[in-house]
């Protein structure tokens, strides 16, 4: 793959040189999708002669590894420099063919493949060097730079009580999902088949069980259980909106995460089977407990005005949702391989988290779902995950490498 666009740039270089008549605007897409960073667009902008222009974007994506030539592929296209495009066709293809080596030929995957994909562990960075590790210490890229980057919570509500509502296949998901983020250097908690309420007291408990904030550079939350519209289900049938699981981690019931990334990922239908009014009396309400300073030293004096208060936030920010279907569709799971949406992140991230940002990766994850193909009786099987991104960085899991100046983690297994 290295030799591929390598041999794109050199190849091409004194036509691209010649040719390229607006590379602000090229130089803007490379920003948008992640290839240059700041300080790289800002040189290009700066500089004010075309050709220097030019090859300066050039002799920066030299350093950028094997997606800048698509990626500057797809640039010229969406800038009207056609001619320079077809230059790079042929290299883009082949790029993006070995990009995909590892997707599945259908989807759910058959039981080779998925084995195969199961008995492999996260593909890890194996040189500090790496294009990835320029956006390592930037400023608009979240911190993951712990031997251990945060916590992973589970809830798996199984409903195995009741055979007509079994979720057969979520122990699948919660194994890969639990062995992926520990590969990815967050310790995991899993808790299977909680009332609705509980749901809600587990995570404070968990929360608040939490010593030294400091350590935790990111939550994530995964929840699998059965659900509709805006609610999840209780393993005792009892509704509770997710948005009352959610701010358990919000800066306002949990300031140790402010300004720290927060991953939800919602394995639950969303199809709405049941009146407004039946869902509210289903639906249980939670007082959410804040979490509160240890500390039994308290001023007497009266409230202190700081005249440099810090900027409001809002309680949402830093978060990312991502659901398993959009809003009134059902989600799928396999018995075999666990539901399609888990099971597509666990397979992207595992093979793709050590190259790409998160929200590439979840475009990933969703060409995947969209594959999707099941039993006729369930009706029409296309769906796509959905994603609702509070996020104010680029995030990057940085799968081995740990330390503010980067050091590998000491090899498991050879990949």
């Amino acid at each position: 793959m290295d030799n591929a666009w390598k041999k794109a740039f050199t190849k091409n270089r004194m036509n691209i040189l010649k040719n390229l008549a607006n590379p602000n605007s090229v130089a803007d897409y490379l920003f948008s999708d992640g290839i240059f960073d700041k300080e790289m667009h800002a040189l290009v902008d700066q500089e004010p002669e075309t050709e220097k222009k030019t090859k300066l974007i050039l002799n920066t994506l030299d350093r950028r590894g094997h997606r800048s030539v698509k990626s500057l592929y797809n640039a010229f296209n969406e800038t009207g420099n056609d001619a320079l495009a077809d230059l790079l066709v042929d290299y883009a293809r082949i790029i993006d063919k070995k990009e995909n080596f590892n997707d599945p030929k259908a989807w759910p995957p058959e039981e080779a493949e998925q084995k195969e994909m199961e008995n492999h562990d996260v593909f890890e960075i194996k040189d500090t060097k790496s294009p990835l590790m320029h956006d390592y210490n930037k400023e608009d890229v979240y911190r993951l730079h712990g031997e251990k980057r945060g916590k992973v919570f589970i809830i798996n509500n199984t409903f195995s009580h009741r055979e007509d509502q079994h979720r057969k296949g979520s122990n699948v998901d919660e194994k890969n999902v639990k062995d992926l983020f520990e590969q990815l250097h967050f310790d995991v908690v899993t808790k299977t088949d909680l009332p609705a309420e509980k749901m809600v007291r587990v995570l404070e408990e968990e929360r608040d069980n939490i010593k030294n904030w400091k350590e935790i550079e990111c939550v994530v939350l995964v929840i699998m259980s059965h659900g509709e519209g805006v609610y999840i289900c209780g393993n005792d049938n009892k509704m509770i909106k997710l948005t009352d699981i959610i701010e358990v981690f919000d800066t306002e019931h949990c300031p140790g995460l402010d300004e720290k990334p927060r991953l939800v990922f919602v394995q639950a239908c969303r199809k709405v089977n049941h009146s407004e009014k039946e869902l509210s009396e289903l639906c249980i309400k939670v007082e959410k407990q804040k979490l509160e300073s240890k500390s039994g030293d308290h001023l007497d004096s009266a409230p202190f005005k700081d005249e440099k208060q810090s900027p409001v936030k809002h309680p949402s920010a830093d978060f990312l949702v991502v659901y398993a279907t959009p809003s009134g569709t059902l989600s799928y799971r396999n018995v075999f391989t666990g539901s399609w949406f888990l099971n597509a992140v666990v397979w992207t991230f595992k093979n793709h988290a050590k190259r790409e940002e998160l929200h590439h990766l979840l475009i990933r994850v969703n060409r995947l779902v969209a594959k999707g193909a099941g039993e006729v009786k369930y009706g029409p099987k296309l769906t796509v995950s959905e994603v609702k991104s509070n996020l104010r960085k680029r995030f990057y899991f940085f799968p081995g490498v740990y330390g503010d100046s980067p050091k590998l983690f000491k090899d498991k297994t050879p990949i």
